[in-house]
């Protein structure tokens, strides 16, 4: 039985200032046994476990081009052949974004996944916009806040956060942060869509981050 499963990445727009391009990824995870988001007929098809292995047959990246894919497929730490979960997968995703980060390349990332029973295939998009507006300068968190979180509570997701208040953003600190919010949803088989708002409320190095989650809880 195939499902598709598509996470489109896309930039957020930033309030006062150009945002980083590593501050702009939404991360997705689908719960254990949700239905697909783009179901192919009438009937609600399960998904497989977020960890459930998968055999990778094919992997695609297009839409690049100021950096060539050999140099993309050099970042990602899996090959056909290999045995990945959907998790490796959108790790692997944001390891291409790295590169893309290294290079001061903006652009949106688009994932769609093709399984078909134990099989997987993978298709990265990117929509590259060109050289970002302002190279990435230090950051100090001023506050971090969560928008349609249901099933846990504020403050348990604050605790899950590293960056605190005062404390430095930087691109790898997010994304463990992200990871770590996932990790608390994934322990209560409840699927979420993390998109990361930035802002820059005075105008100067201190940011204030918002995290808008999307909740999918199994039927």
């Amino acid at each position: 039985m195939r499902n598709a499963v598509p996470c489109a990445v896309i930039g957020l727009s930033l309030l006062g200032a150009a945002i980083p391009a590593w501050a702009q990824t939404p991360t997705s995870i689908p719960p254990s046994d949700a239905p697909s988001q783009t179901p192919q007929s009438k009937e609600t098809t399960a998904l497989p476990p977020v960890n459930k292995p998968l055999v990778l047959k094919q992997l695609t990246i297009a839409g690049n081009q100021r950096i060539p894919s050999n140099r993309l497929m050099a970042a990602v730490p899996f090959h056909v052949g290999d045995t990945i979960s959907q998790s490796r997968i959108t790790e692997g995703l944001q390891d291409v974004m790295k590169v893309y980060q290294q290079e001061n390349v903006g652009g949106k990332f688009h994932q769609n996944l093709k399984i078909n029973g134990k099989d997987v295939i993978v298709e990265w998009t990117v929509e590259e916009t060109g050289a970002a507006a302002d190279p990435v300068r230090p950051l100090k968190l001023e506050s971090a806040d969560f928008t349609g979180n249901l099933h846990i509570s504020t403050a348990n997701l604050r605790k899950a956060l590293h960056i605190q208040p005062g404390g430095i953003v930087t691109p790898a600190e997010v994304l463990s942060d992200e990871k770590s919010v996932q990790a608390m949803y994934v322990k209560k088989n409840i699927g979420v869509t993390i998109v990361p708002e930035v802002r820059y409320p005075h105008h100067d190095d201190r940011v204030a981050i918002t995290y808008h989650v999307t909740e999918r809880a199994p039927d």
